[in-house]
């Protein structure tokens, strides 16, 4: 993580995490109203809005216990800028690496949210993904093992706990597609692509924050989920 003179006050890192999970959780209850359906693969029969509260709160839990541990900035000033930048180039050549694969092998048509719920459920989900991929796994990492190393905060324990939470994604993606069924050459690819994005999002968060990880994802989920995801369809 780089320090800098011009990091914001803890009170207004949490600010910004309460405002980013009061949106989230709106998101949620918009479209819970609409349709809260889209979110049974991922809730299953829970309430959408009461699963997604419960998960944003213990989000904040632990992205508190991570900030307090020096892990990364929740939101780091000016620095977020850079941050966010960076973020959405690289989630744009990710976006277009995964598109050129659709075209290549498409996907199944109805895999994404269609407008205009997208706007709504993927801001709420990405959310949601950075606590139980992100988030949650990291705080209980270090918890595990910080004791094993001299400092909490060094370079080793931080690419061990980051490689380790990076994992988690792509096996629950390849678990949901295979379903006892063979996988074709582009659904095996997305194991090793979103293995890769999450873990240039975690260094993204090392370096700059939080605000800038989220935004990683939600670029992502701009240029492939809701943009190409309403595109790929007009073929």
């Amino acid at each position: 993580m780089t320090a800098s003179a011009n990091i914001p006050t803890n009170k207004l890192q949490y600010a910004v995490l309460s405002a980013l999970s009061l949106m989230a959780l709106a998101s949620v209850g918009v479209l819970s109203v609409s349709n809260g359906a889209f979110f049974r693969p991922y809730f299953g029969s829970i309430n959408p809005l009461l699963a997604a509260g419960l998960v944003i709160a213990l989000g904040f839990v632990c992205l508190r216990f991570l900030h307090s541990r020096g892990w990364f900035e929740i939101f780091a000033g000016r620095a977020t800028l850079r941050g966010v930048a960076l973020s959405a180039a690289l989630a744009a050549l990710f976006a277009v690496v995964i598109i050129l694969v659709d075209l290549r092998a498409p996907f199944p048509r109805d895999m994404n949210v269609p407008p205009p719920q997208s706007l709504f459920f993927y801001p709420a989900i990405g959310y949601v993904a950075e606590i139980v991929f992100h988030a949650l796994p990291l705080a209980l990492l270090l918890l595990l093992l910080g004791p094993r190393f001299k400092k909490p905060g060094s370079a080793g324990l931080a690419w061990s706990c980051m490689v380790i939470v990076s994992c988690l994604e792509p096996i629950f993606h390849l678990s949901t597609e295979s379903s006892g069924k063979p996988l074709s050459w582009a659904e095996i690819y997305v194991g090793p692509h979103v293995f890769l994005f999450n873990l240039l999002q975690l260094w993204v968060a090392r370096r700059y924050d939080f605000v800038s990880m989220y935004s990683f994802r939600l670029v992502y989920y701009i240029l492939w989920h809701i943009v190409w995801g309403y595109a790929r369809l007009l073929f």
